[in-house]
């Protein structure tokens, strides 16, 4: 049996406030304004800021992320820039002024939409430690999404492993975290098209000379494809579908009121910001659609811990709780995960995709990582055995090949080195912070 949405009644209550913090940077200072339900008036803050520097900060902040994977430096290097005082004095102003429970609402300006304010570490907290957060480009927009709230959600539409393009290794995973709380329907593989969208949600396909029957818009539309940000041409930017590229033009004639968009891929909340601060790209399309919400990323993610957030967030927001109260909450679990929570997500997720599934040798792949971060040399030589026999590309037996080496050289040479299960692995920023929801906390 689905588990589905409790009544809206049943829902989790507000808690605190909710505090609207809005930004908006000039050449040499930046202004922060606070808004709540009990102000008479905004509160403003004004802040020495050179809006250069800031910018220089997050273009080599973003270009640290996008080459994470070349080595560890890199991630030391985007953590250090995350503690910048310029980008601690941004945020030291609203822990100053928030009180427990306070849901949070940031509205970012110009460099600042690249930055996850809510990981920012200011005085050994982070926002995100104690508040919900939400974003959204301007107090305007989201009265919009206010507006386009549709009740409970207990319908999804998972569109999910697209042919044509690399596996995405937790894609069934994904799949199976909404099919098990929700009435969903799948559009998977080949089914997983531009055209087939496009004509379930209303947008114009281009085989179709009539519009298709109009079903509901889904309570949940999740994308677990890999996404694309066009920086020449950002309503280009999209995700890519089986039988091409899903683009933010197209969204825009999506019918998507009601909706949470969930896009489980790279980059996806990477806007194009144009003067007067606005957005073009996925964000402002889904929106203009009438998705009162969109769950997007600020950088290229890691497969595992993305599949264990939105697990941990399906299961939150299937037993009620508002959109941003289940972001919140996954992260906090996630950045409490050890080597063994994931090691035994990890063995879910291979049991469930069998050996014949694309992705069988990189799920092995992934399991022998965290064995060699967990210090079981044996087993991460072992398992990566196992994904060799697995892999059915060049570009994965090189992958598999580079672990098999280093784990067998481990094992020979690490006698006595005790396993380390109770190790946790995504306490980094980057693992729990990228996912970013924007528009409505609903």
């Amino acid at each position: 049996m689905n588990r589905r949405n409790s009544p809206a009644e049943q829902r989790d209550p507000p808690t605190g406030r909710l505090v609207l913090v809005e930004y908006y940077l000039t050449g040499d200072q930046a202004l922060i304004f606070f808004v709540t339900a009990e102000d008479t008036e905004p509160a403003l803050v004004s802040l020495p800021v050179d809006t250069g520097e800031l910018a220089a900060l997050v273009v080599r902040f973003a270009l640290a992320l996008d080459r994470v994977t070349e080595g560890p430096a890199l991630l030391e290097q985007a953590s250090a820039i995350l503690d910048h005082p310029v980008l601690v004095s941004l945020v030291a102003p609203v822990l100053d002024r928030v009180r427990p429970g306070d849901r949070l609402c940031l509205v970012p300006h110009g460099p600042l939409h690249r930055v996850p304010l809510h990981a920012v570490p200011c005085r050994g907290v982070r926002l995100a430690d104690a508040h919900p957060v939400v974003y959204t480009p301007s107090a305007a927009v989201l009265r919009y999404c206010q507006a386009n709230r549709r009740g409970a959600r207990s319908t999804a539409l998972v569109v999910a492993d697209p042919p044509g393009t690399e596996p995405l290794t937790f894609g069934l995973v994904h799949a199976a975290a909404l099919t098990g709380r929700f009435d969903a329907d799948r559009m998977q593989g080949a089914e997983a098209s531009r055209a087939a969208l496009l004509r379930r949600l209303g947008g114009p396909a281009p085989d179709a000379g009539t519009a298709a029957a109009h079903r509901p818009p889904p309570g949940i539309l999740h994308i677990g494809a890999h996404g694309v940000f066009d920086p020449e041409d950002p309503m280009a930017s999209g995700v890519e579908l089986a039988d091409g590229r899903l683009t933010a033009t197209d969204m825009l004639g999506l019918r998507l009121t009601g909706t949470l968009v969930v896009l489980a891929a790279c980059r996806t909340g990477v806007s194009d910001t144009r003067p007067g601060d606005e957005l073009l790209g996925l964000i402002r399309a889904l929106l203009h659609a009438g998705a009162p919400a969109v769950l997007v990323s600020l950088w290229k993610v890691d497969e595992l811990s993305t599949a264990m957030l939105l697990d941990e967030f399906y299961r939150s927001l299937g037993d009620g709780s508002p959109a941003v109260v289940a972001l919140h909450r996954a992260q906090s679990w996630l950045r409490r995960r050890t080597a063994a929570d994931v090691l035994a997500y990890v063995g879910q997720a291979r049991d469930s995709a069998g050996t014949s599934h694309p992705a069988a040798a990189r799920l092995a792949l992934a399991e022998a990582r965290i064995r060699l971060v967990a210090q079981d040399f044996v087993g991460a030589a072992g398992t990566a055995q196992a994904a060799l026999t697995l892999a059915g590309t060049a570009r994965d037996r090189r992958r598999v090949e580079g672990v098999l080496y280093r784990a067998r050289f481990l094992a020979g040479t690490g006698k006595g080195v005790p396993v380390d299960l109770d190790r946790r692995l995504y306490d980094s920023f980057f693992f729990w912070a990228p996912f970013v929801l924007v528009g409505d906390w609903d």
